[in-house]
């Protein structure tokens, strides 16, 4: 019996209507957390009104990962942009709830979000785009 890593840790960004939705795949820990660090105060600089992180594919988050969500919501209210997480698992939700954050899934806020997200683009200007960082990129 070895270690068998999960999968390679992936953020794939779209960005419609002035959201940018990053979808997290993998796990979330020391090793990977500096790069959704890096990733999310990039979106904040490129003018978006809100990040909705999508949490669906995350298999593990630590305290360091904790600890980004945290940083990038604090972020969001100093700044005036609009920050919420969708899609917890229980993983998710049992480590929110042991450190007393469950605030930060406020699922009214992720709903009207998404619900935003995923309207048609009122003009061209507002296509939707889409930037993928994998493992094997600082991005």
């Amino acid at each position: 019996m070895g270690f068998h890593p999960g999968p390679p840790f992936h953020i794939q960004d779209d960005r419609r209507n002035g959201i940018a939705r990053l979808a997290l795949r993998g796990e979330l820990d020391l090793a990977t957390a500096p790069r959704l660090e890096t990733h999310l105060t990039r979106v904040e600089q490129d003018g978006v009104d809100a990040i909705l992180l999508d949490l669906r594919d995350l298999t593990f988050v630590d305290s360091l990962g904790l600890l980004t969500f945290l940083k990038g919501r604090s972020r969001a209210v100093d700044n005036g942009h609009r920050f919420a997480l969708v899609g917890a698992n229980d993983q998710v939700r049992r480590l929110l709830q042991l450190t007393a954050t469950e605030e930060i899934l406020d699922e009214h806020e992720s709903l009207q979000l998404l619900d935003r997200f995923t309207q048609r683009a009122p003009d061209p200007a507002q296509a939707p785009t889409s930037v993928v960082s994998d493992g094997n990129r600082n991005g």
